[in-house]
């Protein structure tokens, strides 16, 4: 695949012409998240350290900082198989590909059968942290910027969504038509639309949050940074 840059380059001036530029100044009261997420189930895995988590229909993969990629089973949270060779903090699966990012201008796109690694995408400006899968595009959030982008891969289309600022982001799911994210700020969950406005703000029942994703039924998952993997429900 042929870098994108001029596409990625007009996309990224989205983000100061002011096409829905939602600049949010601190928005992540700790008091709005009042709520906290009810647990139904805790699994021990060994899959600790930083990097996120996503569901491809069938397991879960992991990425970590070091150490490749994990895929783990939904039910008992077990290793199923591990690919090296790539790192970082962020993953998606789309388009029967495994997207990974590593907060640099760069995402690598991999064979899940083979775990070989089928391209190196430049994104340019973009720096993506972390990635969820929306539909057969990615949503990205760029740790320069601090703004969501909804980027198609096989193009490079790239369309800027909105800021936030004052988060640690530690999480990013796309769930019911929004965005979904952790926040290690304020050990909280939060769901925004598309649009940058705020849908739901909860507590989440782990500390230290490391990853989120749901399944195909919509159930939330969260792994902490010392392997436990919460499965809750929205109260």
């Amino acid at each position: 695949m042929k870098s994108k840059a001029a596409v990625l380059a007009s996309g990224w001036l989205l983000l100061f012409s002011g096409c829905r530029d939602v600049l949010f100044n601190n928005p992540l009261d700790p008091n709005a998240s009042t709520e906290v997420l009810q647990i139904e189930k805790i699994m021990t895995t060994t899959l600790a350290n930083d990097g996120d988590i996503t569901f491809d229909g069938e397991k879960f993969w992991k990425v970590n900082v070091v150490g490749g990629l994990i895929a783990f089973d939904v039910e008992t949270g077990t290793t199923i198989r591990t690919i090296g060779g790539v790192s970082g903090t962020g993953v998606a699966v789309t388009q029967d590909r495994i997207f990974v990012c590593s907060g640099d201008n760069l995402i690598y796109s991999l064979d899940p059968l083979s775990g070989d690694i089928i391209d190196r995408i430049a994104t340019v400006d973009i720096y993506p942290g972390f990635m969820a899968s929306m539909d057969d595009h990615l949503l990205i959030y760029d740790l320069r910027s601090f703004a969501f982008y909804d980027y198609e891969p096989n193009s490079g289309e790239v369309q800027f969504l909105f800021q936030v600022t004052g988060v640690d982001l530690a999480g990013l799911e796309f769930y019911e038509g929004g965005i979904l994210f952790v926040d290690r700020n304020s050990n909280s969950i939060f769901h925004y639309t598309l649009e940058g406005e705020l849908i739901s703000a909860y507590r989440s029942p782990a500390s230290d949050t490391g990853g989120i994703s749901v399944d195909a039924s919509n159930n939330i998952y969260l792994l902490t940074l010392n392997g436990q993997l919460y499965k809750v429900s929205v109260p």
